[in-house]
């Protein structure tokens, strides 16, 4: 079926099929060949003037890869535009490389230059040439979009050619493209018939040879306007007489609509004026939908044989299944509908939304009940989305809930705050706001009458739709995290808003991926009841798995590790239940259980969650997992010795210190990093490591900057300068101790913990004097993480002394001694329970289980 409820419409991507009566334009079609020199072709001329007609004949006669784009006003949103733009480059090509698909995941709002730069790069090395064509390109408005593309054609390859079919002239369109012939330009002139040309449409059109005379007066008449011709064909067809001109019909007169109505709408019998104004109402249409329209059989072939009689019917697929109008006769016959019967015009959307209903698309339902002004039947299909995710992006969401009467979302409480929620998705802040306190006063003066429950859904959807506002437009997490608790409390059985597909793209790390201020810090106390609560919270919709594996995250940069392989494992492939880009959930889920995995010293196992999370990627066709899990495939190599993986990873993805660089890549990035400080390109590391600190601050990403600052630190060690190595690690540590995080030092390995052991000295030794300093005691909770393995590899008694306190070193000599824990006491004069408190904190230091083995790895550890 051509109508999918899919983000991607595959039908957009196909060269329009062609037309079976046309005049062959070889002396255009020769200029555009020799067009493909420059950057760019621009066919532009008012509609109906056979722009879409010459590109597609165009198109298909070249022997060179075409990537076709139709486009229309719901891609206005860069983020649907590039992925729709990669994809059709992907189809034409066959493919792109694993960096442009990789890239194409970091693309979100206001952010497109690092996915162009993959992009370019990609299309740099083309050995033939690419032309990429957009038809109907005036349907695009949004500035992002238009200084994306105004980009991406600054920078073109050489062996890329793109053509833009408009009806009105790029605006953004700059001179010096043409001073410098960049550009190849077609308009009116250009396009009109020429006589000839006239003359060989009329013989193909009426199947006879007309006088010349005849042909030069449509001639001069319609202006060599190519719509015009056709009419005069069609009005002949049906009345058999030249058609009577009143005055000039090109492009431009305003009397299209009336010989539309006199010469070619008239003409047709009683029937077929019908079934068009019935079907005026459709963007697409097919047999089964103008059949429930029309309420008469045949309508599949009706629509072939009005095609085929050129009657601006234009075919969507090979097969002849859909169709939709030429935009100039599809409003005229909207126009004939509604002056010919305005009642039943919303009867006509009512029956085509029913048609989708039954099919099984509510969403494309709800599209023409709200154009209807159905809202009762819109209203009912929305009630059946609360709490779900529709598979249409938040803008679309926002088009629908602004098409209802305000006063009707107000009494919809949960529409009215999907609809504020869907501004916020959509980048509109100041608006959002002015809906909230909207709803605030709403609230104030109307609530008196409500019943309980309706109050506390009301302010548990407020509080909700403010957490979001303040997490991600003010990047404050505390005040965030207050609105959540106040949500819960009002609403603890979760919200009922409609959710929709976000087009963020896939994070390695789900709770690196949430912005925050840095500095400002989800205590411990608050973040475990929390995350419990909005598991819980969000557990009503379905939608828990993401913050479940969020706070399994978390719980493993704690080192919490039995604990957060409890709840990572909920985001495994076969347990989540989210259909919809599951990809987000076990990618994240399976990398962070194979982190652990590592921790315990099980490589294998580490290596086993990678490749399931792998299979299932390639299963769901999400190609943006397989770079983040070859990274931390080629990690888990480096960890051991083995740095193949990571050449190999270098010259599948040709990731460079000096690509820009987008706060979604930094986990490419990062890695990039760290194997220029393993080969030892020191001052290439630190370049790249200030440039993606830059990004992770500018971008409010705290626990990424946070590990750029470890390696950081390692970088400055190995460039001989221990101050500012130390300087730049005990920030990091005064960073990480509010939260507790642990790993992002441990997972460093041997050198961090050499470092860390430095810092403990010289601390102890007073060379570091500032008021305010990360604890010692959290230092030595991160060397105890370690374990004897890299604790015993340093210098002999510097480990011990370093992991332990001053008192406990005391009470494991005396253990060495023999003493038990009386004669301990006695020894040094502390009470029993203080002598097994010490004992215990030992024994977790040292990662052992008994005195006997304290004992010997401390004797180990000091290289006796």
């Amino acid at each position: 079926m051509y109508l999918e409820n899919n983000p991607i419409i595959l039908s957009k991507l196909n060269i329009p099929a062609p037309i079976s009566q046309i005049v062959p334009r070889a002396r255009l079609i020769a200029q555009m060949n020799e067009g493909l020199q420059r950057r760019a072709t621009f066919v532009t001329a008012p509609a109906g003037y056979g722009k879409t007609t010459l590109a597609t004949a165009w198109a298909r006669l070249l022997t060179v890869p075409v990537a076709w784009l139709s486009l229309d006003a719901k891609d206005n949103d860069p983020v649907r535009f590039w992925h729709y733009v990669s994809k059709a480059i992907e189809q034409a090509l066959g493919g792109l490389s694993a960096t442009s698909q990789s890239a194409a995941a970091t693309l979100s709002p206001g952010h497109y230059e690092t996915f162009l730069a993959a992009l370019i790069n990609d299309l740099n090395g083309l050995k033939k040439r690419l032309v990429l064509v957009f038809d109907d390109w005036h349907e695009i408005w949004d500035n992002h979009i238009l200084s994306s593309v105004s980009f991406f054609l600054e920078y073109l390859p050489p062996l890329v050619h793109i053509c833009f079919v408009s009806r009105t002239y790029p605006h953004w369109a700059k001179a010096r493209w043409s001073s410098r012939d960049w550009t190849n330009e077609f308009q009116i002139d250009h396009l009109r018939f020429d006589l000839c040309e006239t003359m060989d449409f009329f013989r193909i059109c009426t199947e006879r040879e007309m006088p010349r005379e005849q042909v030069e007066r449509i001639w001069d008449r319609t202006e060599g306007w190519v719509t015009g011709l056709k009419l005069a064909a069609l009005s002949m067809r049906y009345r058999e007489k030249e058609p009577d001109f009143s005055g000039k019909l090109s492009g431009d007169s305003g009397k299209v609509e009336q010989y539309l109505l006199e010469e070619v709408f008239s003409a047709l019998d009683d029937a077929t004026q019908k079934f068009l104004m019935n079907a005026s109402i459709l963007e697409k249409m097919n047999g089964p939908l103008c059949e429930m329209l029309s309420g008469e059989t045949g309508s599949a072939r009706k629509l072939a044989e009005l095609a085929s009689a050129n009657l601006f019917l234009v075919p969507l697929d090979e097969q002849g299944d859909w169709y939709r109008f030429h935009p100039l006769f599809g409003d005229f016959l909207k126009k004939q509908q509604k002056r010919h019967d305005p009642s039943r015009t919303k009867d006509l959307y009512r029956i085509a939304a029913s048609w989708y209903e039954t099919q099984g698309f509510a969403e494309d339902a709800t599209d023409y009940y709200l154009a209807g002004q159905h809202y009762t039947e819109a209203l009912r299909l929305l009630e059946q989305m609360r709490a779900l995710m529709i598979r249409r992006e938040f803008s679309t969401l926002r088009v629908w809930l602004a098409a209802i009467p305000e006063s009707l979302l107000q009494e919809h409480h949960y529409l009215f705050f999907s609809y504020i929620y869907s501004l916020l998705w959509d980048h509109k802040p100041d608006q959002a706001e002015k809906y909230l306190q909207l709803a605030e006063q709403y609230y104030a003066s109307s609530s008196a009458d409500w019943a309980p429950e309706d109050k506390r859904r009301y302010l548990g959807n407020l509080y909700y739709v403010r957490n979001f506002k303040a997490t991600q437009y003010e990047m404050d997490v505390v005040k965030g995290l207050e609105y959540i608790r106040l949500s819960l409390q009002h609403n603890p059985s979760g919200t009922d808003l409609i959710f929709a597909s976000t087009q963020m793209p896939l994070f390695p790390s789900i709770y690196r991926s949430y912005n925050g201020k840095r500095g400002r810090h989800l205590p411990r106390d608050l973040a475990e009841p929390f995350f419990l609560s909005m598991i819980d919270f969000m557990a009503t919709m379905g939608l828990q798995e993401p913050v479940t594996v969020c706070y399994g995250e978390l719980l493993y940069e704690r080192n919490e590790l039995d604990k957060a392989l409890q709840y990572l494992q909920a985001g495994l492939p076969e347990r989540i239940r989210i259909t919809y880009q599951p990809e987000k959930v076990y990618v994240p889920a399976c990398l962070f259980l194979s982190r652990i995995s590592k921790a315990r010293q099980d490589y294998a196992q580490a290596a086993k969650w990678l490749e399931k999370a792998r299979q299932h990627a390639l299963e769901d066709h999400a190609e943006a997992a397989l770079i983040l899990l070859d990274i931390e495939s080629a990690a888990l190599r480096l960890d051991l010795g083995d740095s193949s993986a990571a050449d190999e990873w270098l010259a599948t993805y040709r990731v460079a210190p000096d690509d820009p660089v987008s706060v979604h890549q930094l986990f490419i990035y990062v890695f990039l990093m760290r194997i220029l400080i393993e080969s030892g390109q020191n001052r290439e590391a630190w370049s790249l490591s200030e440039k993606l600190l830059a990004v992770a601050l500018k971008d409010h990403r705290p626990m990424d900057a946070l590990d750029i600052q470890v390696l950081q630190a390692l970088i400055l060690r190995r460039m001989n300068r221990p101050e500012q190595a130390v300087l730049r690690l005990e920030e990091a540590l005064q960073y990480a101790e509010p939260d507790d995080y642990i790993r992002v030092f441990v997972d460093k390995g041997k050198p961090v913990a050499e470092m860390l052991t430095e810092y403990v000295h010289l601390r102890q030794k007073g060379n570091i004097r500032e008021k305010r300093m990360p604890s010692l005691a959290y230092v030595r909770r991160i060397l105890s993480c370690y374990g004897g393995g890299v604790a015993s590899s340093l210098p002999a008694d510097v480990a011990l002394e370093t992991l332990l306190t001053k008192r406990e070193l005391e009470i494991y000599r005396c253990m060495e001694e023999g003493l038990d824990n009386v004669a301990i006491t006695e020894a040094l004069g502390i009470g029993i329970g203080t002598v097994k408190t010490h004992i215990n904190h030992i024994y977790s230091k040292l990662q052992v289980t008994n005195r006997v083995e304290a004992i010997i790895l401390g004797k180990k550890m000091q290289g006796s």
